[in-house]
């Protein structure tokens, strides 16, 4: 049975215990010995510990001030990054249902989903009215020079591999670095294609 009445004075025991916040697998091998009917998840560890690093919930002998603000900064670079990888796979998921909206006439490949090639693996794989290979890459934020050169990459390898046709890509980003910008300029089998995200907004009904 649980020393803990609860998984909230478990999480701050452990915390002051060790005095840092435990790893998610550690925490989670915790909670789930002390509360093994719990629906433990790691949205919860990450709620925990938001509230601990942003002092929402106080630990005895807990850290310094200054080491809470470090930590609580890397919590928000985490969130970001998570954020960001979320965006793009459901921006990913989207297009793949209608890949038509990035350009008229496009149609993804039957295998065109994550297409594998010997360069690494292509967002999307479509072909124009023009029966021409379209590479679709995508990148949540800004896009960099990393970007195009991984779709230009993706470009000669499609190319090697079908010679017979002709073989252009796109970028799709929030927006771009300016030497990407100037380095497609030069480059006219390469389109750039900005993305705008849209929040709708419905009132909870209580």
């Amino acid at each position: 049975m649980s020393n803990y009445s609860s998984i909230k004075d478990l999480v701050i025991d452990t915390c002051a215990s060790e005095g840092q916040f435990p790893s998610y697998e550690k925490l989670t091998n915790l909670v789930l010995n002390s509360f093994p009917n719990s629906k433990w998840q790691k949205t919860h560890y990450a709620w925990y510990k938001s509230k601990i690093k942003r002092g929402g919930i106080a630990v005895p002998g807990g850290e310094s001030d200054d080491d809470l603000v470090q930590d609580a900064t890397a919590y928000e670079v985490e969130e970001t990054i998570e954020a960001s990888l979320s965006l793009e796979r459901d921006l990913h998921s989207y297009l793949a249902r209608a890949v038509h909206e990035v350009e008229n006439g496009l149609v993804l490949q039957s295998d065109g989903i994550e297409h594998q090639i010997d360069a690494g693996r292509i967002d999307l794989l479509a072909k124009d009215p023009m029966g021409q290979f379209v590479v679709i890459e995508l990148k949540a934020g800004i896009a960099k020079d990393a970007a195009l050169g991984q779709l230009l990459g993706y470009i000669g390898c499609v190319t090697e591999s079908h010679p017979e046709n002709s073989v252009r890509g796109i970028l799709i980003a929030s927006d771009f670095d300016k030497r990407v910008v100037y380095a497609a300029k030069a480059l006219p089998q390469v389109k750039l294609i900005k993305y705008k995200v849209a929040f709708q907004l419905q009132d909870v009904i209580l």
